[in-house]
């Protein structure tokens, strides 16, 4: 059997709990936060200890927050990747230091995503976030110092707290400051969060106007739309990462608040910081099928008929869909307008 080749980690500490967010994340001691990067480390060396990733991704929570507690875990994962592997870690501008970045470029990370959500300073403080742009530009800088040309930034819209001239503003700053990459989520209200406990409410008409205004502003920077929520200003910046997930290609999910799919196996990292439990779900081919189709066509390169798994899934449901929203050629099948996706997804589900 061929070992998986894709990497999560999730690093479930914050140092302040934002209001948008239902991720498994603590505010722990550092006492806590060692023995939980011993216990990554422990899976590593015992587990994984012969796999070397095409792609790995830190994730949390907030896993630069960390700061020196997480450099033993890098040094751990420099000796599991491939030569050319895409490697990944998500960093809170606040937290950000040219030490910081250089340990990461030490020990293999090769590409960061940040997450800005507004330019606004009010917004970003009504949404409960500790940094400023200036914490933002502070940090693309450093990146650049470093001669670290991948990254990302994360953006939000959707916020009752936000204008349309925000959403503008943030995209003037994606321009002046030639962001690789961005990814531009919908706000979504998780009943988990400070703003799900608070009932908040969404105005679902002025989140289409901005996606409009982010539409349209993306097509005249020339950035390709290659996921649906997700802009690259080349190719060479799309994360590959993410794009095997978008291909249900198999990857291993470690830590608490972690998923995993492998083997047709779709799983979670339940439990608690220190005593993980793996809550399996095992899919049948029709919720594989279900699955290639839901991830595949959320991206320009769509179901790739050359693969035996996705030509499957392509068969099984070809009959069910109005084929009218799709682009069909001989070895692709993609959809033609990425926001009708709930169109055709609602016809197999």
């Amino acid at each position: 059997m061929n070992k998986v080749e894709h990497l999560y980690i999730h690093i479930p500490f914050c140092n302040h709990i934002c209001w948008y967010c239902d991720f498994k994340r603590s505010i722990e001691n550092n006492n806590i936060k060692k023995q939980y990067v011993n216990l990554l480390i422990s899976k590593l060396q015992n587990e994984y200890k012969d796999n070397k990733f095409k792609t790995v991704y830190i994730g949390g929570g907030t896993p630069n927050s960390l700061k020196e507690d997480l450099y033993p875990l890098l040094e751990e994962l420099s000796k599991h990747l491939q030569k050319d592997c895409e490697y990944t870690i998500e960093c809170n501008p606040e937290s950000v230091n040219s030490n910081q970045v250089k340990v990461f470029l030490k020990y293999g990370v090769n590409r960061i995503s940040l997450g800005v959500q507004s330019t606004n300073d009010e917004v970003l403080k009504k949404i409960g976030r500790r940094h400023t742009i200036s914490d933002v530009v502070n940090s693309i800088d450093c990146f650049r110092k470093n001669n670290l040309e991948n990254f990302s930034i994360d953006l939000i819209y959707g916020f009752n707290e936000q204008s349309i001239q925000d959403i503008k503003s943030d995209l003037d700053f994606v321009s002046k400051y030639k962001i690789p990459h961005v990814s531009f989520y919908s706000l979504e209200v998780k009943n988990n969060s400070v703003f799900g406990k608070c009932n908040y409410k969404l105005n679902e008409e002025r989140v289409e106007e901005m996606l409009k205004v982010i539409e349209e502003s993306f097509e005249a920077l020339n950035y390709e739309r290659y996921e649906i929520s997700n802009w690259a200003k080349e190719p060479k910046f799309e994360s590959k990462h993410n794009l095997a997930y978008w291909n249900s290609r198999d990857w291993i999910g470690l830590g608490y608040g972690a998923f995993g799919f492998e083997n047709k196996v779709y799983y979670e990292i339940c439990g608690s910081n220190l005593k993980w439990q793996k809550k399996e779900h095992h899919l049948s081919n029709e919720e594989y099928y279900q699955q290639i189709w839901i991830m595949g066509l959320r991206t320009k390169y769509g179901l790739d008929l050359n693969d035996t798994n996705h030509k499957l899934a392509f068969e099984y449901y070809s009959n069910k869909v109005n084929k009218k929203e799709l682009n069909i050629k001989k070895d692709k099948v993609t959809i033609k307008n990425m926001n009708t996706l709930d169109n055709v997804l609602i016809q197999i589900i």
